[in-house]
């Protein structure tokens, strides 16, 4: 019996690839010049945000929705609206990229959504999410999200409020 589990294993050992260097962190991408940490990065993308939108809070509850590709993987949440994503730069500083995205952010939503400062205070925007997440083979997408908490059944509420007058 031990014959054939060692003449099985030796057989099968060579279909599997069993070398540790090809494994991928799920902390750090290492690229050919540059070592890429994905949770440095992120942490840095939350401070950003916190610099440039000053009285926001991160919220962690809308994380999935920040890491989602589609609205219908998320499941359609209403602060999906103003979510931005994409791949991430890795060849440059973490520091860097995070702030280049933040401020194309801030950007995306003046110009794209109309939601400048005046707006984020009228509309109620307090929250914030930012994450950053590792995809196979070393790519690495990011998501930004500001949320004001609205429901669905508070703008049916104000929908029946308006209509009734």
């Amino acid at each position: 019996m031990k014959n054939l589990i060692l003449i099985l294993s030796l057989v099968f050992l060579p279909l599997f690839n069993l070398n540790a260097q090809d494994t991928v962190s799920f902390e750090i991408v290492k690229l050919e010049k540059h070592n890429f940490n994905v949770k440095k990065f992120e942490k840095e993308l939350i401070r950003q945000m916190e610099i440039n939108f000053p009285g926001m809070t991160l919220d962690t509850s809308i994380a999935y929705a920040c890491r989602a590709t589609t609205q219908k993987e998320a499941g359609y949440p209403i602060c999906y609206g103003t979510k931005k994503g994409g791949m991430v730069n890795t060849s440059t500083n973490e520091k860097k990229e995070a702030e280049r995205l933040v401020l194309e952010y801030k950007k995306y939503l003046t110009d794209v959504l109309y939601i400048d400062e005046k707006a984020i205070t009228r509309c109620g925007f307090t929250e914030f999410c930012a994450t950053a997440t590792l995809q196979y083979g070393g790519l690495v997408r990011y998501g930004i999200i500001i949320d004001n908490n609205i429901t669905r059944e508070q703008i049916m509420e104000e929908g029946n409020i308006i209509g009734s007058n």
